[in-house]
């Protein structure tokens, strides 16, 4: 086979292998997961994240690092837009629930939840959020002692 042939071939192989990788591709985002108190990360905090329709499954959820930071894929059938994530309570609780969210809000904005958001589980102090800003593709959540819940 000629070189410029063999180029040709190889052209072709590469971009039917981006192409397989863009169709099916599995993005993910970041959740940073903060004490709404001192703003500081929490590691070794469980993420539990689905896609709306589906329900949550056992193995839908990831622990933060050090940095307090969990990589989380999205793996929702084409078309499901609608993601939820969860900091589930043990000795702190997640603060204010960031609800459903759009994987394009995520990745395009960033999201960071609201601690003392109406009709949340419990209240946070807030005096941290401030000291945020969204970053394209994490999702931030706050955390709070559930023992100080006003409940």
């Amino acid at each position: 086979m000629s070189s410029h042939r063999m180029g040709i071939v190889c052209a072709i192989v590469i971009a039917g292998i981006f192409a397989s990788v863009a169709a099916g591709q599995t993005s993910s985002f970041k959740v940073l997961v903060l004490d709404a108190l001192s703003g500081k990360p929490e590691s070794g905090a469980i993420v539990r994240y689905f896609c709306v329709g589906l329900g949550w499954n056992s193995k839908d959820e990831v622990r933060t690092g050090m940095d307090g930071i969990a990589e989380v894929p999205y793996q929702c059938q084409e078309g499901t837009e609608q993601f939820e994530v969860a900091v589930p309570g043990g000795v702190k609780g997640e603060c204010g629930e960031v609800g459903s969210l759009k994987l394009s809000d995520i990745l395009s904005k960033g999201i960071i939840s609201e601690p003392d958001r109406a009709g949340a589980y419990f209240w946070c102090p807030t005096s941290q959020r401030s000291n945020f800003k969204p970053i394209p593709g994490q999702v931030t959540v706050f955390v709070y002692w559930i023992s100080h819940r006003g409940d």
